[in-house]
């Protein structure tokens, strides 16, 4: 997707990096960090580290910002818990299939998670089983 997205784009000002996020250390900051269905993939014991890093992305006065699916999205998925991960079996188009990490957030519940982080961050259903989310660091 990287190498696609540099044929496409094809801008000097645009870096591409290939790294784990969970290892991952970011050389500046940035005005704005966003992602897109990944929060839902991050594992319940790395929710705070992942936010940490975050926290380090995001300029002083920069913002956070993030779509993914919602908890009305969990009856589109078999979900179970392995080792107290929550996982959702996922079939590709060429008939592989794969358990992958899938925390299904309730926006009210998330929000309130975020801001024990000092996260202000206000998220918003959105469609039939998306959230979304904007907000800053409180301590910036």
């Amino acid at each position: 997707m990287l190498a696609r997205n540099e044929m496409e784009v094809a801008q000097p000002n645009v870096r591409y990096v290939a790294a784990d996020i969970f290892e991952w250390q970011p050389e500046a900051t940035y005005d704005v960090v966003f992602f897109g269905f990944f929060l839902s993939h991050v594992p319940p014991a790395a929710f705070d580290s992942f936010w940490g890093l975050v926290r380090a992305a995001v300029r002083e006065g920069g913002r956070v910002a993030f779509v993914d699916e919602d908890d009305r999205a969990i009856d589109n998925d078999e979900v179970r818990v392995l080792d107290g991960v929550p996982v959702a079996r996922r079939k590709l188009r060429d008939g592989q299939e794969f358990d992958v990490i899938k925390v299904f957030w309730n926006p009210e519940e998330l929000a309130v998670r975020l801001h024990q982080l000092d996260w202000d961050v206000t998220v918003h259903r959105v469609g039939q089983a998306l959230l979304y989310g904007v907000g800053v660091d409180r301590r910036a």
